[in-house]
């Protein structure tokens, strides 16, 4: 019988609910069942409860693990946290959603010189940067790009950590070129009149595909606005590649090389952006305090020994997080099954 009244707002009359047909057992048996439904409602509090401190003890430790992995310095006490980790992995990344800080704490050793041996065979970054400041200054001379700024030297003061031998401090414009003099943004309403094969980026990927492009090859873009400089909910830095439109509310940069590119997209998505980052109510990463950004600078053999084991460790993260993800839809459709079962005797 249907007793349940109202659209915009539903409610339940007292006139339907007087209406309403209700089985009533014995007494005797209406005792039972409240007390079995109660003896089943505090064994589900017991479990919720179980559940909610298992998972605080979890997050406690994985915080601890990865807060002692990414700061302590000493390569046997870093060894140490690394066997710490792998030996409770199961019990500190038993859900999706706990692979995140994982994912984060990579990309913090990676930064720091920690996820791959130095090899001291291998040019000091210092002779890269010589090598990045000839190509600008050819780039100006050919009128290609305009006279490169002089920006002022990294102080002790920004630094957050301390790099191996062979790294330098920089800022992010000495060893990037800026694109963004190069973007044109095309207004949704115009876009739906030139909808075509060619990707449209905005501060965080691809929102629409256009029938023109402005840039042809692998570039690096980072969003310049939006809730997603604070939140970190996708990588600030992510790559385009092939023939793109940009609009304005992503950086274009370019470099010398594709490795150094791909090295500075794991430096910005590892860092914290909120000291750069201007406004409340709508975030914005301007170019100046883009151009500002400190980076530590690796040799470019290491950049490249660098990005390919964040590569490697991302990969076996997706495939963990997809493992895990389909556990619990499992562990989930077997919950609903027993629900069935039971709501149907």
């Amino acid at each position: 019988m249907q007793v349940q009244v109202g659209i915009s707002r539903e409610g339940l009359s007292k006139a339907r609910l007087s209406e309403l047909v209700v089985p009533i057992p014995p007494l005797p048996e209406q005792h039972r069942i409240v007390e079995k439904v109660d003896q089943l409602m505090a064994l589900c509090d017991k479990l919720e409860e179980r559940q909610r401190r298992r998972e605080e003890t979890r997050v406690r430790g994985s915080r601890a693990a990865l807060h002692h992995l990414t700061t302590d310095t000493a390569n046997t006490v870093l060894s140490d946290n690394w066997r710490r980790i792998k030996d409770n992995f199961h019990l500190l990344y038993d859900a999706p959603g706990t692979l995140s800080e994982l994912r984060q704490a990579i990309l913090q050793l990676a930064i720091r010189g920690k996820l791959v041996p130095q090899n001291p065979s291998d040019d000091p970054a210092s002779v890269l940067l010589e090598r990045i400041a000839e190509e600008k200054r050819l780039l100006a001379s050919e009128g290609k790009i305009s006279t490169p700024k002089s920006l002022p030297a990294v102080k002790s003061q920004e630094v957050p950590f301390e790099v191996p031998e062979g790294w330098e401090w920089v800022r992010f414009g000495d060893v990037t070129l800026n694109r963004d003099a190069e973007r044109v943004p095309v207004p949704s309403t115009v876009r739906e009149t030139r909808q075509g094969p060619f990707p449209y980026y905005g501060a965080s990927g691809i929102i629409d595909y256009i029938n023109d492009f402005i840039f042809d090859g692998t570039l690096l873009l980072i969003g310049e606005d939006g809730a997603n400089l604070v939140l970190r909910s996708t990588p600030i830095a992510f790559f385009a590649e092939g023939k793109y439109w940009v609009n304005n509310h992503a950086h274009v940069i370019d470099g010398i090389s594709i490795d150094l590119l791909r090295f500075v997209a794991v430096f910005i998505n590892a860092i914290d952006l909120k000291p750069f980052v201007t406004g409340t109510a709508q975030p914005k990463l301007n170019q100046a305090k883009l151009q500002s950004i400190p980076i530590a600078l690796p040799p470019l053999p290491e950049q490249r020994r660098i990005v390919e084991k964040v590569d490697r460790l991302m990969a076996l993260c997706d495939q963990l997080e997809a493992q895990l993800s389909q556990s619990r839809t499992k562990a989930e459709q077997l919950a609903s099954a027993v629900v069935h079962h039971l709501t149907a005797a």
